[in-house]
């Protein structure tokens, strides 16, 4: 379908709009403005454009395009929920949004919800036109508000969910950010040391012809391949980041990797409590929102990011679907801490599930929190231990050399 890029001026508020529309020809394009209360300025084809407008320039402008960021998602579903909750038209909310929100893209997307509200589609199939912003679990919860007429509070859930997501996703980043930086700076600093510093010394104990002694020697010819091919220990390095994330992106690669973080000495503690809080917090939102146990399973799948978890939840899918309980389902993968069963169990027998999986979140939040905290704590002293000894066996390789040097000359 074609693309029209139009200036126009809202006939409510008098705001200049400057968007997109889709529609089968030019006319078609003004009728639907024309129904959303936009006085059309100017509009023409997107693919033709102005005389300004290139091939090139539509190029560069995808490239520099501003990608929709979950917070900018967050914000535009937090005003959804509060016009709704204000007995708002969906279809004037929308048109609300695409007006206030400052993602340019998201402006566009929201535009076109409106439309295809407007053409009597319902908000869910609207929202599944564009998978790349709105994810499934985020479209089934509509879907499921729309059952049940409870969209302002799911919207408002929502929000809470993608704020919560953001959050878990600055502290995992936090964590792993200053171990990244000492890894880099350590780097930085064997390489410095050994294609700039140790070349001189080892220059000044030649000219005075002393016996350097083996680990000295080893020093110096790592020093001497380094000056010539340092240049190939930085592609090496890019070569083997590079190589890693490919094998990462494949499935294999992403499940042999997730089994390993997950059950790796320092971090693993941290990935676990991580997986169980976005488990316990998505499958809370989905059931709070009228999703079914089975249906609500299947999407918290798509969204704990782990395949660990991802494992486990397929087989108690599945023996969910066979009429075992859920605690009793998740305790035989042997995958879920114990206390997290003995939770679950326990909202299942009292009929407040999900409240309880609040409670799991709740709590594996602080736990996110406190791990973090000795993390970082743990690994700070080990790359300071690590940098220190690199630094140690420069000067050893110096010292040793002197020794020798000043018990020649007595």
């Amino acid at each position: 379908m074609p693309v029209f890029l139009y200036t126009g001026q809202n006939a409510a508020t008098g705001k200049k709009v400057k968007a997109t529309v889709e529609a089968d020809s030019l006319k078609d394009a003004k009728l639907k403005l024309r129904r959303q209360n936009i006085l059309v300025i100017d509009i023409k084809t997107q693919a033709s454009g102005s005389t300004s407008t290139s091939g090139n320039q539509g190029f560069l402008e995808r490239l520099t395009e501003k990608k929709v960021t979950p917070e900018d998602l967050a914000l535009a579903t937090k005003q959804f929920a509060i016009l709704t909750k204000a007995a708002v038209d969906v279809s004037e909310a929308l048109r609300s949004i695409s007006e206030q929100v400052e993602n340019p893209k998201l402006r566009v997307v929201y535009s076109k919800l409106r439309e295809s509200v407007s053409e009597g589609r319902s908000l869910s199939d609207a929202h599944k036109e564009f998978p790349d912003i709105f994810p499934g679990v985020y479209v089934n919860m509509i879907a499921a508000a729309e059952k049940a007429g409870a969209l302002p509070i799911v919207l408002r859930r929502l929000a809470e969910f993608t704020a919560w997501q953001i959050g878990i996703k600055r502290k995992v980043v936090g964590a792993l950010i200053t171990p990244a930086i000492m890894v880099v700076v350590a780097i930085g600093v064997t390489l410095f040391l050994f294609v700039n510093v140790l070349p001189k010394i080892t220059k000044a104990f030649s000219s005075l012809k002393v016996t350097l002694p083996w680990y000295s020697v080893m020093l110096n010819n790592i020093s001497a391949w380094l000056q010539d091919r340092w240049w190939m220990v930085v592609l090496a390095m890019i070569a083997a980041v590079v190589g890693f994330l490919r094998w990462k992106a494949t499935p294999k690669g992403r499940r042999q990797f997730d089994i390993f973080t997950y059950n790796m000495p320092i971090f693993g503690p941290l990935v676990q409590r991580v997986a169980v809080s976005r488990f316990s917090k998505t499958l809370s939102t989905v059931l709070s929102s009228g999703v079914r146990i089975v249906e609500g399973l299947q999407l918290t799948r798509n969204v704990v990011d782990n395949a660990v978890l991802e494992d486990a939840i397929d087989e108690s899918i599945k023996r969910v679907q066979d009429g075992e309980k859920l605690a009793a389902a998740i305790e035989k993968t042997n995958r879920f801490p114990v206390m997290v069963v003995h939770m679950l169990r326990t909202g299942e027998k009292t009929g407040k599930l999900e409240d309880m999986l609040v409670n799991i979140a709740e709590a594996y939040d602080d736990e996110v929190d406190y791990k973090i905290e000795a993390t970082t704590k743990l690994i700070n002293p080990l790359m300071t231990i690590m940098i220190a000894g690199i630094v140690m066996l420069m000067v050893m390789s110096v010292l040793g050399p002197m020794m020798q040097a000043m018990n020649s000359l007595k």
